[in-house]
């Protein structure tokens, strides 16, 4: 998949969690880095990038909370949203 399908997708999806997040300002996130170590190479100048940098700084300019993790904790209770990357070839 090259870079700009890429782009579409996750800014597809930050209007998805703009709309996400109006409904639920206090909620709070999980992002589970699972894309086993994949990059990106960012069009707007970050260089090689992990796939939940896009998530990340979409977001930080709504200034939500939220914990990013490698693992998936045991315990979910306490999230109300759960974000996963599994990058753009994910095999496991």
């Amino acid at each position: 998949m090259n870079s700009k399908k890429y782009m579409k997708r996750i800014v597809a999806l930050a209007a998805m969690l703009m709309i996400v997040s109006v409904v639920s300002l206090s909620a709070e996130i999980l992002l589970w880095d699972n894309d086993n170590y994949s990059t990106i190479d960012d069009p707007e100048g970050a260089g090689y990038v992990g796939c939940e940098y896009a998530l990340e700084k979409a977001f930080n300019n709504m200034s939500l909370s939220y914990s990013t993790f490698s693992y998936l904790p045991t315990n979910l209770d306490d999230y109300d949203m759960l974000f996963i990357t599994l990058g753009h070839w994910c095999f496991g």
